[in-house]
């Protein structure tokens, strides 16, 4: 019940809350994503990844959503999330492509697992990942080709969070204008 409550003042509290976009200064880089994972913290032992993509100071695409496999590790888990925030990636750039607006840099996603950030710069086979399934490893040509930028961002600026973790206001509030969401 008092969930209920929490989430019926939440919803009452920003009713007229919208997300706000500004001329980007820096049009070779068009947008930036973050991608995190809440491990293992649902009965089903199911890990969740969120991924938010901001263009112009707003959000245009954002997930959270339960993985389909149990991860075995933390690193893993957020490797999966990487990878699904890399496919999310490939389909703006592909209509960002189609709209005329070609990306020459490749696109910055930033998460917050140095482990998994280094299986997806590092094609090299690596004893501790032999676990993670062939599916998520394509994200590793996406990093050789040159189409994404696998970036570090710690725990205070990784914007995702907002999407799945209990967050003290200031940080939820922080993490909410990082999206561009504010009172209109």
């Amino acid at each position: 019940m008092g969930t209920l409550k929490r989430l019926l003042r939440y919803l009452s509290g920003t009713r007229s809350f919208g997300i706000t976009y500004s001329v980007p200064n820096i049009p070779a880089a068009s947008f930036i994503g973050f991608a995190d994972v809440a491990y293992a913290n649902t009965d089903d032992q199911k890990s969740t990844f969120e991924y938010i993509f901001i263009v112009a100071g707003g959000a245009i695409t954002w997930r959270s959503k339960e993985q389909e496999t149990i991860a075995l590790s933390s690193m893993e888990a957020e490797y999966i999330a990487l990878s699904e925030a890399v496919r999310e990636a490939c389909w703006l750039r592909n209509l960002h492509n189609e709209l005329g607006f070609l990306e020459k840099t490749p696109t910055i996603i930033k998460g917050d697992n140095d482990r998994s950030i280094a299986m997806a710069q590092n094609p090299q086979f690596h004893k501790r990942s032999k676990h993670v399934d062939i599916y998520w490893h394509w994200i590793r040509e996406k990093v050789q080709d040159g189409e994404v930028s696998i970036g570090t961002c710690q725990d205070p600026t990784q914007t995702a969070d907002v999407l799945t973790k209990v967050l003290t206001r200031p940080k939820h509030r922080q993490h909410i204008l990082e999206m561009g969401l504010m009172q209109v």
